[in-house]
């Protein structure tokens, strides 16, 4: 085994031998360690503020890191953020999880109650992150590269391809501490990056529950969106979950998103790249769902 995979298998395993781990570091993203060294100063590796306007109304504010940083971004991702354990409840950016598993999670319940947050991302605070990576060994200048690959004005980058997988990892404490919460009430628990699911087979939800959760996220530096905040649904009033239905014992499509799909398909031999895209999309999903 040549060195850079020592490093390589070092660093994913959590082992340390006689090499300082800002060698292990430069190993997984694939630069000399100089190179690694001038990050932080170099303005090459920088963030780009955006601003977007959402569908449901409001801007999102987007930090896009730089060509350089995204390529150093990636490989930290792929070759030592994606090989981290996170909880069983996060069901977003994780291989083999999605929407679907999100939803999936609450068929056969009575209710719904749905939380949604505010400023995920830039909300996941430095220093959780910081003390995330000094959890696993890392320490001193390598530790200062990576909060430099990483963190931007105190929080997690949205736009940072590090950002998903940290926002699971970093989270695996609120995940326990909400899976218990959700457990004492008999209550299922699951989370989509910021959407949160309790379910309960009963026709109502424990009292002074929300006022727990939203305590446990206030530790955790997290808030309830004061617009979306919290949704209480019947099952029986079929309610929507990540753009899932749940319908019965089954997931399906909205009505919106199945009238484009028919739409789609009529035009099929005259659509665009986009939408042919987008219809193999939909289609996906809804083989997913079944």
């Amino acid at each position: 085994m040549n060195n850079a995979l020592q490093h390589i298998l070092a660093a994913v395993t959590g082992t340390r031998g006689d090499d300082a781990p800002l060698e292990e570091l430069a190993a997984l993203v694939d630069l000399p360690v100089e190179e690694l060294r001038s990050i932080p100063a170099d303005p090459r590796f920088c963030y780009r503020p955006l601003t977007i306007r959402k569908r449901s109304g409001g801007k999102r504010h987007i930090a896009a890191p730089s060509s350089p940083l995204k390529h150093v971004q990636r490989r930290l991702l792929h070759r030592y953020l994606a090989h981290q354990p996170i909880h069983d409840a996060a069901t977003a950016y994780r291989a083999g999880a999605s929407i679907a598993t999100h939803a999936r999670r609450h068929l056969g319940q009575t209710i719904l109650l749905l939380v949604d947050l505010t400023d995920f991302f830039p909300s996941t605070a430095a220093w959780r992150v910081r003390r995330w990576f000094g959890d696993l060994g890392w320490q001193g200048e390598s530790l200062h590269i990576l909060m430099r690959l990483c963190v931007y004005h105190g929080g997690l980058p949205q736009g940072a391809p590090t950002s998903p997988a940290l926002s699971n990892l970093v989270n695996r404490p609120l995940d326990e501490a909400l899976s218990r919460q959700a457990a004492m009430s008999g209550a299922r628990y699951s989370r989509y990056c910021d959407d949160i699911a309790f379910s309960w087979g009963t026709d109502a939800e424990p009292a002074a529950f929300r006022r727990e959760v939203a305590d446990t996220l206030g530790r955790f530096g997290y808030h309830v969106h004061p617009v979306k905040g919290w949704r209480l649904q019947h099952v029986d009033r079929r309610p929507e979950i990540t753009g899932v239905v749940l319908d019965g014992r089954r997931l399906r499509l909205p009505a919106a998103v199945l009238a484009r799909i028919r739409r789609l398909l009529f035009r099929r031999f005259f659509l665009n790249a986009t939408e042919r895209s987008q219809l193999q999309g939909y289609i996906g999903l809804r083989k997913m769902l079944k």
